[in-house]
């Protein structure tokens, strides 16, 4: 049986700001995957998507492509969603983590797709919590946030406030996922198979806020 409006959370009226972290050698997918469920979800109305790097300069992502920011660390308005891709993470710089950190302190969810969870830890974000990433780096994850309990095989790990991701159209999943907890089922059904005909993984089980 299809969803109904009663369905939903009692705020999922709401549209909520995605800010995208984009920087030089970020993965494409890793931010253009959840940037179209975001934008296509409950048919455009749900969410408004921006990109956010250091400066309002265009940044090359791995591959070459140029990308012109929404906004800079400076002018971005206050977020409720946090996306972290992966790629050349080391190109982020202290500065970069600490908006991380600021920005994270005050939104809703933040995900982290494939090597982007390397960026959460730099943050200090993983601590206490199950997390994953790509399965290239799944030992690598476990050495940088030794309290982290790095989940071995889910496409997306939903530990409350940080939802995690392993590689690449992961982050698919786990936007969805994060859609789903925002709109209900419907919502996310609709975005994965009608607008973008994807087959969902679910998100691992919630370990809590």
């Amino acid at each position: 049986m299809a969803a109904t409006s009663a369905d939903a959370p009692p705020d999922a009226r709401m549209t909520r700001t995605v800010a995208i972290l984009i920087f030089e050698g970020a993965e494409l997918l890793d931010f253009a995957g959840p940037a179209e469920v975001f934008i296509v979800a409950e048919r455009g109305r749900a969410f408004r998507v921006l990109t956010v790097a250091a400066t309002r300069d265009p940044v090359t992502t791995m591959g070459g492509i140029a990308i012109t920011p929404s906004c800079s660390f400076a002018d971005v308005p206050s977020a409720d969603v946090l996306v972290l891709p992966g790629g050349d993470t080391k190109n982020v710089d202290e500065v970069g983590i600490e908006w991380i950190r600021s920005t994270a302190a005050r939104a809703e969810v933040v995900i982290s797709v494939c090597y982007g969870a390397f960026l959460l830890a730099r943050a200090g974000l993983l601590e206490g919590i199950e997390a994953t990433t790509h399965h290239w780096g799944l030992d690598e994850l476990a050495r940088a946030a030794p309290t982290c309990k790095v989940a071995r095989g889910p496409r997306a790990v939903d530990a409350g406030k940080v939802v995690t991701t392993a590689g690449v159209t992961a982050g698919i999943d786990g936007a969805l996922h994060v859609v789903e907890r925002f709109h209900g089922a419907e919502a996310a059904r609709w975005a994965a198979e009608e607008w973008l005909e994807h087959a969902r993984s679910p998100a691992a089980a919630r370990n809590g806020p």
